[in-house]
Order: structure tokens, then sequence, then C-alpha cells
């Protein structure tokens, strides 16, 4: 059964009005474990009569009315306070310095600067205020693009809503990949293969945990499960309750934090010289009033003067509006510090099927290969039993269509399923590389059979002849790669019990994911961004060098073998693993371990690594890199460990994406280095006027001064640059030598 996307058919989540009372489930919903405890103890048909639903699901009249009570499925957003947001521009340590300065200008009587010095500090919150909050707005609306969906099951058909519309009672399907969008109760028996469930964000678990068919999961195989409970009501929910969500400031904001301190540090240097001098040296008096105590005045200036005030505005601004502007390219940041670290990537590791890829496979009919006693037309056939095209996964969406259309020509039209029944569903994942299917004969009960498809090495050693066979098979599976097929193995099996039962190898179907036709193109900018690129697969090494070839790639491929070394990590005792990482142009036969440990050696060089990938075997790796990239139709798993997601096809969106945070990182720069030059330059121009001459500047004229000089500042978070050639970074000691030969 093909997907059927919908638009939301239960009531729109703004307009729920309260129907009548429908009677809850008597689990006890105020204490989460006894709820999840209860649920978990009850069996299923307990489970189903208790939440006044079936196997087959709600209708869509009854989920409606569950919305309307139960309301929608996410976490209570708590709003901000727009005039504590606003006042929060104001709260920083360049603002204190300016209301110091206000301060002391009520102190001399003077209304006037005092007044510009407060018309300042607002000035600067607007701007920040105003700016930011539209750049949110833009940026909110594009993220509801990426709402998480959920794939659940209305009156025995399955739909695709919005994971916000479920309500307790709904059943769910859920598979290798998702992100689970509420408690459930996994609706199996204990027999079924478990579900590996990923619960580290919740129980601190590293590894996966195994629940089986009538266990509850917060948060993988494929299994049907029961909603038993939504939003803040979920395990998920309660614990997100308890803490307060905290943003890291990263290494951006650490360096203009370190920009603003030297500015800070140089005028509380003049002010302490200035105060020495004049009370000290001179033994000037100092009194309230206007225009009796100078001394104060000539701070007044050095400290108006020569605070970067605009500083919070600028950075935030800039962030808020290049986060929007690289949103209109097609990447939406989840992580505002990653624009940062995307300009300064200088390598990328990227996914090929889907990635580099179109992942519109086709199969090449007239080079399949039978096993013994079995013809073409049955590796098609066992191919296409072993895949479930409810996934939606594109590997099993070809085989289906490759028999369907073999069939059509035969002049039959038939559908598979109308003689075969899947009984029970073992859904491929990156450890086992197969998927197996329990298959029962419809017009013959008695006769049931398993059939399995999955990487072709994997079912090859299954065969109970694999000796036999084997020398012929991996021939033409290294043909098959030469050529830039990838080879998937069919097998089957007239036993019930997976893993004691002699498997038959079918064949194997030769399938071809053309590359995408910028890939070459993007790849070719990325090397003259100073950006290099690593293949990482799982296909076979052959498979990945005929890619690279046809990519204009380099071809000094390797499979994960070379990571098995000695303690000694020398590689076949010629060169030390880390340099074969870093010097190699890619990877091949990679499971997701391999992905971590690559970007893991590839950071440890001192590289600032970026990742791409739209699998659950991606998310590993994604999380590990300086910049996590989920590609376009990713998982729901590979989204939440990026920290960017891509919402067009390919590699040229991050090429985009790259060159626009390079423009971002240069007005960052821009400023730093004006900031730094006229502080320097206030400081010193009017703290040895004062010293050295006993000068006195009127107050009015420089607070004017700063009025325009921010102004001019925060301008430069629109400024027209042009994006470096090579991966950006900050080199403090150059920009603070160049901020001072500017300002003096």
């Amino acid at each position: 059964m093909a997907d059927q996307q919908i638009i939301i058919p239960r009531a729109s989540l703004g307009e729920l009005q309260s129907p009548q009372q429908l009677k809850k489930p008597e689990v006890n919903s105020d204490n989460n474990n006894n709820s999840k405890d209860e649920v978990e103890k009850m069996d299923i048909d307990a489970a189903i009569r208790s939440f006044e639903t079936t196997l087959d699901g709600l209708s869509n009249d009854e989920a409606t009315r569950r919305l309307a009570i139960y309301g929608p499925n996410k976490l209570v957003e708590k709003k901000k306070n727009k005039l504590l947001t606003f006042l929060g521009f104001m709260w920083n340590p360049l603002s204190w310095c300016m209301e110091i300065a206000a301060i002391i200008a009520i102190a001399l009587v003077d209304y006037v600067d005092f007044i510009l010095i407060i018309v300042l500090l607002f000035l600067n919150a607007a701007v920040g205020y105003y700016e930011e909050s539209s750049a949110d707005n833009a940026i909110e609306a594009l993220m509801a693009t990426l709402n998480p969906k959920a794939k659940v099951l209305w009156e025995g058909k399955y739909e695709s809503i919005d994971a916000a519309c479920l309500v307790p009672g709904d059943v769910i399907l859920v598979r290798l990949g998702d992100v689970l969008p509420a408690d459930i109760k996994l609706l199996g028996t204990e027999h079924d293969e478990p579900m590996q469930i990923d619960q580290a964000a919740l129980t601190g678990e590293s590894l996966p945990a195994k629940k089986f068919g009538g266990q509850c999961a917060f948060s993988g195989r494929e299994m049907k499960g029961l909603v038993y409970a939504t939003g803040s009501n979920t395990f998920f929910g309660k614990a997100a309750c308890l803490i307060e969500e905290t943003e890291n400031s990263g290494h951006l904001q650490q360096v203009l934090t370190t920009v603003g301190s030297v500015c800070v540090a140089t005028i509380l240097l003049w002010v302490v010289i200035e105060l020495i001098i004049q009370f000290g040296v001179r033994g000037k008096g100092c009194s309230g009033g206007e225009e009796n105590c100078p001394t104060l005045e000539n701070i007044l200036v050095i400290i108006v003067g020569g605070i970067p005030i605009a500083m919070p505005t600028v950075l935030s601004v800039t962030l808020a509006m290049g986060a929007f502007k690289l949103a209109t390219k097609g990447a939406i940041v989840s992580r505002l510090t990653a624009i940062e670290e995307l300009a300064g990537m200088d390598m990328l590791c990227s996914d090929k099927t889907g990635t580099l890829t179109l992942n519109k496979l086709s199969v090449d009919q007239g080079n399949i290969v039978s096993g013994k006693n079995f013809t073409p037309s049955d590796v098609l056939k066992y191919g296409s039993l072993g895949a479930k095209i409810e996934n939606n996964e594109p590997i099993d969406v070809c085989c289906d269509k490759a028999y369907k259309e073999q069939q059509e020509a035969l002049g039959d039209s038939t559908d598979l399923w109308d003689n075969y029944k899947c009984t029970r569903y073992i859904p491929f994942n990156p450890n086992s590389k197969r998927t197996v299917a329990f298959i029962t004969n419809k017009n013959n009960p008695e006769e049931t059979f398993l059939a399995s498809r999955g990487a072709p090495q994997i079912i090859l050693q299954m065969a109970h002849n694999y000796e036999e066979i084997k020398e012929k098979i991996e021939s033409r599976i290294l043909e098959y790669a030469s050529r830039g097929y990838r080879a998937i193995g069919v097998g089957m099996s007239r036993s019930q019990d997976v893993d004691n039962c002699d498997w038959e190898f079918v064949g194997l179907i030769p399938i071809f994911d053309p590359p995408r036709h910028d890939t070459q193109e993007t790849i070719e900018k990325c090397l003259e961004m100073g950006i290099g690129v690593k293949m990482i697969t799982g296909d076979q090494l052959p498979i990945g060098v005929e890619t690279a070839r046809l990519l204009g790639m380099g071809t000094n491929m390797h499979t994960t073998e070379v990571f098995n070394t000695d303690h000694t990590g020398i590689v076949d005792n010629a060169i030390h693993i880390d340099d074969l990482v870093e010097e190699a142009d890619g990877f091949a036969e990679v499971f997701p371990e391999h992905k971590y440990d690559i970007v893991d050696r590839l950071q440890k060089r001192g590289h600032m690594t970026g990742m791409t990938g739209d699998g659950v075997n991606d998310a590993p790796a994604l999380k590990k890199a300086d910049i996590g990239i989920a590609v376009a139709d990713a998982t729901d798993a590979a989204r939440a460990a990026a920290d960017i997601v891509l919402t067009e096809k390919g590699l040229s969106t991050i090429v985009d994406a790259v060159i626009e945070s390079r423009k971002i990182f240069q007005r960052m720069k821009n400023y730093a280095k004006y900031t730094i030059a006229m502080t320097f330059r206030i400081c010193f121009t009017f703290g040895l006027l004062t010293c050295l001459y006993d000068f006195n500047f009127p107050t009015i004229l420089i607070v004017l001064f700063a009025i325009l000089n921010d102004g001019a500042m925060i301008s430069l978070s629109k400024d027209i640059v042009k994006a470096s050639k090579n991966p950006d970074a900050w080199f403090l000691k150059k920009l603070f030598a160049n901020g001072l030969i500017y300002g003096l």
C-alpha cells in the first residue's frame, strides 16, 4: 500500500473546541511511572479495551474528539515575554558600562547627555529586537515545513499525518530511523523480533535498548504501537518540564566576548590613568552639579566613546539574519553557532546514496543472476516478497516495481499480494543488513516460507551451499560493482525458523543509482573553496571507486578492514591509520561505528569536519561532526542529530550554505576590526589629550559621535561582503594588532 500524504483531516489545532466528555483510560495519567508500569503490565487486548480503540485504529471522528480533549501532541511552548526579551538587549556587560555612564551624567546634572545615552541604549535594543524577531518568525515558518510525521492506522488504512495530531488510542507504525512521536505500547508478541530503541536522551544508556511486543517504548525495528500518552504527559515531556532549556554560547560568541573584554580593559586602563593624573598629580577637586567635575566629564567621554555598545545587537542581528538567509537557500540551521563552524569547514564527509547520487533506483533486468534451480523471474518474485512498500524505502519500491513490470510484459496483471500474505516482517537494519519476510500462500495456507533480501555477501553467506557457489557469485558481485551497480542478494527458506534453517540462494538483482547531474560541479567548487570531500558509503569498494570516477573524485578508497589494526595503529606496516584516514578519498563497506571513527580521527587531526547523511546509520557521525548536515528527505533520527537540515536535494545547497556562512563570518570579522580600531582610537586620542594637555571635550559631541558610530556598526550586519576562497578562522592576535594600527 503506497503512502498517502494528507493535510490533517482532524480538527485544526487552532480551532479545537471542547466536545462532550470522553471517558479516558483508567490508567493513572497523573503519575508517569504508574502509567507506564500499568500499561506495560496489561496484555494487548486489555490495553486496546482500556483505551477504547481497536487494532485497526480509531475512526477519524473519534480521533478528532480526542484531540480536542487531550490537546495537540507537543510540549507546551513557553511564550517569550516580549518586554523581557527587549530589555535583555540592555542586560550585558557592555550595556552596563553605558548605564554607569548614564548615572555619571545624572550625577553631573547633565540631563542632555543622560537622555542621549538612554536613547542610544534603547535604539540598539530596538534594532536588535526587531531584526531578531523578524528573522526568528521567518525561520519558524520554514521549520514548520519539517514538522515530524506519523504513520497512523485509521479504520484499517495507514495515513501520514502531523505527529502533533496523535491522540491516546491511536495505532501507529514505527520503523527503523523514526523518532517515536509519543509514548507507545508495542503491539506484538514476545516472540516477535525486538525493536532497537535509542533511549540515550532519557536514560543515558549508550546502547539501544531492546523492546519486545507488549512492552512500552518512549522514544528501530518496525512494529505497530498503541499511543498511550502524548505531549507533556509523555515520559520525555514530563522530564522536559523539569528543566530549563539552555543555549551554548559557542565559539563565535566567545571570540566576540574576548573582543569586548579587550575594549573594556582598554577603557578601564585610561580611566585609571586619568584619575591618577587629574586627582593625584594635578590635585583637581570634584563636586556634584553641572560643570563642577571636568574629570568625570572626561571619563564619561572615554566610556561613551570607547564602549562598543552595538556589539550585542550586531551579534544577534548578524546571526539571525544569516540563519534566515541560509534558510531561504534551503539550509535550516538548528544551532546558530554552526554558522561559524560551517564557514571554517575544511573537510566534508559525504554519504553516497541520496546525496552524491539521485537515489532513483532501477533494475537492469537483463543482467539478473539466478541461483541453482531458480529463474530470473523467481529472483524478482522473492525480492519483491522480501520488500515492504508501505515503508516507501527506495530499494523496496524498486524491487516491487521491477517484478510488476516483468509480469506486465508477460501479460500477467495479477498483484503478487493477491496470492501471498506477509505474517511477520523483520526490516533492514545497518547491522544485520537484510530483511526477512514470513510468507504464507493464501491459496495453500500450508505453504509457508521465508523471503530475505539484503547485502549480497550476507545473503550469500546464509546459503547452505555457500562454499559451492561462493567463487561464482562473488565474481558477479565484483563485476556489478565495477560497472557502478549495487547488487541486492535474494534468498529463501522453506523453514519458519530464521536462525536455524537452510537458506537457498535465489540470486542477485543489479540496481543502478545514477549520480546527480550537479554533483561533479559541486565537488569541484568544494575543492576550489579549500574543502576536501570524502565519500563514505556502505556499498562495496568497487561501487564506491566507480562512482568516484564518474564524479571526478579521487579513487584512493579503502574498506573498513584498515581499521582492524593492532594497538600501534599501523596499517600494513606502512602508514598510521590517522594518516591514512586523512589522505584517503573515501571509505566503503562502512558501518555506523566506522563513520563515527572517521569523523573523530579527522577532528583530532585539527580538521573542521562536516558530515552529511540521511539515514539512521548516519546519526552517530552527524552528532559527532562539527557540522552535521541532514540532507533532504532524511529520517527523523538523522534530522535530530544534525546541526543543519537541507530542504533541497544534493550537495549544491551545501556549497551555497558555505558561501553564505563565510559572508556572515566576514561581517563578524569586519565588525571586530572596526570595534577594536574605534575603541583604541577614541581612548588613546582623548586619553592623551586629557592627560598631556588637560583638555576638556564636550560630552554631548562624543555621545552624538557614538550614535553615528553605532549606526555604522549595525549596518555591518547587512554589509555587502565577498566570501573568502578558503576556510575561515579567527586569528585574534592579528585582529588586535590590525585594530591597534588602524585605530592609531
